[in-house]
C-alpha cells in the first residue's frame, strides 16, 4: 500500500488493490480452523509450518503493512471535507460509497483467501478432511531441511537490497520519492511493532462483558487513522507554502507511509468482523457494531483532526 492520499475524488480510492491483496492473503494463511497446517501450499510435514516466526511475520507484518486502514480513512476525510480541491468540492456520497466499497472488498478478499486455502488443503493435506486418512498413511516426502534458515535470509536480502537502491536513487538521481521509500522502510517496523504491542489487548477488554472487542486493532487503527489525517493536512500545507521538492514533504509523507500506514491494518479488521460474525448467531449485531462502528469513529476524528489544520493552519 502506498500509505498516501494522492487521489482527490472517486469512491475507487488508490489503495484498494493493495487492501484486496493482503487480506486474501490474510485468508490463505488463516484458513476455516487454528488446527489446519499455516501453508496451505505445502504438506503438514513440512519445514516451514513450524516456522511460527515466519507465520507470525505474514501475518501481522506483510499482511498489516501491505494493507492501509489509515490511508483509505485519510483520502475519504479529504473528499469529505473538499478543501484540497475546490474544484470538486465536498464529496460525501462519493466518501460513503468508497467506505462501503472498501470494507466489502476487504471482506471478500478474506473470504476468497481462505476458500484457496481449502482448495490447496483438498490436494496437500487431504486428511483434514477425511478422518479416514491418517498422517502416517499419507505418502512422506522429503523436505529439504535448508529451506527453515534460507527463506528468511533471502527475505532479508531482498529487502536490503531495495532500500540500498531506493537510497541510490535519492542519493545519486535527487528523487524525492526514493526519499520517502527509503525513510519509509526505515520508520515502517515502528508502526509495525506498536500495532503488534496493541494487538496483545485484543479479547482483554472487559467492559460490560466485551471481552468480543477487539480493543487492541481498533486502536491502532485509530492511532494510524489520527497520525495520517494530521500528516496529509501537514503535507497540503508545507506542498503550497514551498513546494514538493525540499525535504519536509518527503519526510511527512514517509512517516505517514511508514508508520501510520504500518500502524493501521485492513486485513486484520475483515479478519476480525469475519470470525466475530461466525462466532455468534446470525442476526447477532457485533459484527455490524465493529466494522461499522470502526469506520464511522475514524472517519469523525479523521474529519477533527484534519479539517482544523488544512484550513486554519
Amino acid at each position: 500500500a502506498s500509505g498516501l492520499t494522492q487521489q482527490y475524488g472517486g469512491a475507487l480510492f488508490i489503495d484498494l488493490p493493495a487492501n484486496m491483496v493482503g487480506s486474501f492473503i490474510m485468508g490463505l494463511m488463516t484458513g476455516f480452523s487454528v488446527d489446519w497446517p499455516v501453508v496451505p501450499w505445502l504438506a503438514h510435514d513440512h519445514p516451514l509450518q513450524n516456522m511460527a516466526g515466519l507465520h507470525l511475520g505474514i501475518k501481522t507484518a506483510l499482511c498489516g503493512t501491505l494493507t492501509t486502514f489509515s490511508s483509505w480513512n485519510s483520502q475519504m476525510v479529504l473528499m469529505m471535507d473538499g478543501t484540497a480541491n475546490p474544484y470538486l468540492g465536498n464529496q460525501v456520497l462519493a466518501a460513503t460509497f468508497g467506505y462501503i466499497l472498501g470494507l466489502q472488498a476487504a471482506l471478500a478478499s478474506f473470504r476468497a483467501g481462505r476458500i484457496t486455502a481449502t482448495w490447496f488443503h483438498l490436494r496437500k493435506n487431504p486428511h483434514i478432511f477425511n478422518s479416514a486418512l491418517s498422517k502416517k498413511e499419507l505418502r512422506q516426502k522429503r523436505h529439504h531441511i535448508h529451506l527453515s534458515w534460507i527463506t528468511p535470509v533471502a527475505v532479508s536480502i531482498l529487502v536490503g537490497t531495495l532500500v540500498v537502491l531506493y537510497i541510490l536513487g535519492d542519493v545519486y538521481w535527487g528523487i524525492p520519492y526514493y526519499r520517502q521509500l527509503w525513510i519509509a522502510c526505515f520508520s515502517a517496523p515502528i508502526g509495525t511493532i506498536l500495532r503488534w504491542k496493541l494487538g496483545t489487548l485484543n479479547g482483554k477488554f472487559s467492559f460490560r462483558g466485551l471481552f468480543w472487542f477487539p480493543a487492541g486493532t481498533f486502536a491502532a487503527n485509530l492511532l494510524g487513522s489520527i497520525l495520517s489525517a494530521a500528516l496529509t493536512a501537514w503535507a497540503i500545507i508545507e506542498s503550497n507554502d514551498k513546494g514538493a521538492q525540499r525535504w519536509e514533504i518527503p519526510v511527512i509523507k514517509a512517516i505517514s507511509l511508514g508508520v501510520a500506514g504500518s500502524l493501521s491494518t485492513v486485513s486484520t479488521f475483515a479478519k476480525e468482523c469475519i470470525e466475530i460474525g461466525e462466532k455468534n448467531q446470525l442476526f447477532d449485531k457485533k459484527a455490524f457494531l465493529y466494522s461499522h462502528g470502526t469506520i464511522l469513529i475514524c472517519c469523525f476524528v479523521g474529519l477533527a483532526v484534519y479539517t482544523p489544520i488544512v484550513r486554519f493552519a
